[in-house]
């Protein structure tokens, strides 16, 4: 029997039950359920990990629960929230305590993250990714507080996104991390307009602030953006369209730091570019390219490859080229398969999936994630092995 932390609990029962009185009152006929609406899912995650011999195999498991509620406040006045409650079985964490204390860190102003379970490999974790006040009115839309703000263009790589970039590698967060943030957005047409966000920082160096502009153009969706990015200047564009008959996206930003820096650039660029084309038979494909001029050879524990990077060094390596195939065998059947190649640390990283619908709103997915290769000491070389993993979620 684990040992439950009934004061460090408190977080966890509160989100619950915010939820069941939210449900409570979405389901009634009249009153404030009008102006209410609940979602998330509930979802098992099984996971078994070998190492490169394909031995000493490892059980791992997550119990993962989403919740996002949205309050109409008055008219164009809204309120959102959504967090994560977990449950994580890891030997790491008995092996390894301080991996502990990564799950309780929050960068943000606001510390949203409790974890309220400890005991040998059990972890219990929630977090608030989401909290925001959000305003619209004829052509403008104002949010603050956590937030996700999503200024990349490209499927893989994101190095215009200044605010919120993810880890490629991370199989169980769709959502995408959050950001303390102000954000004025403007729209002026369908597809043109001018934005700018600014997330404080308890330090200076730490702050980003940022505005872009985006409009169409020679029938392509261009943004360009510029500002300050943790002690750096930043300036960056990207777009969108169409080439031969394939779409074209592609993105770039230069980064340069502001003091001086020694035995290293002062300016380095992060460009991505990539095409995707649907094949007759229904199979979607994309074929992506890299260049992470900001790369520095860094070591790390095994799960650090599940955070998001900066986007000024925004994957373990310099270089990277990514295919992947998407393909609907049956209306209640799809599958994927994703390739990343590093070549400049020879490592390489495979991700086959394959998804059944079972029921109205259940889920079924298997998948498999496996690493190879990587220069020594690096995170790459220490992550080489399997992991075999199956989700089965039920959306609500």
């Amino acid at each position: 029997m684990t040992r439950f932390c009934i004061n460090k609990a408190l977080p966890f029962i509160g989100v619950m039950l915010i939820c069941h009185f939210s449900v409570a009152a979405v389901t009634g006929d009249n009153g404030p359920g009008d102006r209410i609406s609940v979602g998330g899912y509930v979802k098992g995650i099984p996971i078994v990990a070998v190492d490169r011999h394909f031995s000493n195999p490892q059980f791992h498991h997550i119990f993962h629960n989403r919740i996002n509620v949205s309050i109409e406040i008055s008219s164009g006045l809204e309120l959102s929230l959504g967090g994560r409650n977990r449950i994580l079985y890891n030997q790491m964490f008995e092996d390894i305590p301080e991996l502990k204390e990564r799950f309780d860190m929050d960068d943000g102003l606001m510390d949203l993250s409790w974890v309220w379970l400890q005991d040998n490999a059990w972890l219990g974790h929630s977090q608030a990714d989401r909290l925001y006040l959000s305003w619209r009115r004829a052509g403008w839309n104002v949010r603050a507080g956590r937030q996700r703000i999503n200024w990349g263009v490209n499927l893989v790589s994101n190095p215009n996104d200044l605010f919120n970039t993810y880890s490629f590698f991370d199989f169980d967060y769709p959502e995408r991390p959050g950001t303390d943030a102000i954000r004025i957005q403007r729209f002026t047409g369908h597809a043109s307009g001018g934005e700018l966000a600014i997330s404080p920082a308890k330090e200076t160096q730490e702050m980003v602030v940022a505005t872009r502009v985006f409009f169409q153009k020679w029938g392509y969706d261009i943004q360009a953006l510029g500002g300050y990015y943790r002690n750096r200047t930043a300036i960056g564009a990207g777009w969108a369209g169409n080439l031969g008959g394939a779409g074209f996206k592609g993105e770039a930003t230069w980064f340069y730091h502001i003091p001086k820096t020694t035995n290293k650039h002062r300016g380095n660029v992060v460009a991505a570019a990539g095409l995707d084309y649907m094949l007759p038979g229904g199979t979607f494909c994309v074929v992506e390219l890299l260049y992470n001029g900001g790369y520095e050879q860094t070591s790390g524990q095994v799960l650090d490859i599940s955070q998001p990077l900066q986007p000024d060094n925004i994957m373990f390596s310099k270089y990277a080229a990514t295919i992947s195939a998407d393909h609907m065998f049956s209306p209640l059947i799809t599958g994927s398969l994703a390739v990343m190649v590093m070549p400049d640390v020879k490592a390489l990283f495979i991700a086959p999936k394959i998804q059944w619908s079972l029921f109205t709103n259940m889920n079924l997915e298997m998948m498999a994630q496996i690493f190879t290769g990587g220069e020594k000491g690096t995170i790459l070389h220490q992550y080489n092995g399997t992991s075999w993993i199956t989700s089965l979620s039920y959306a609500f």
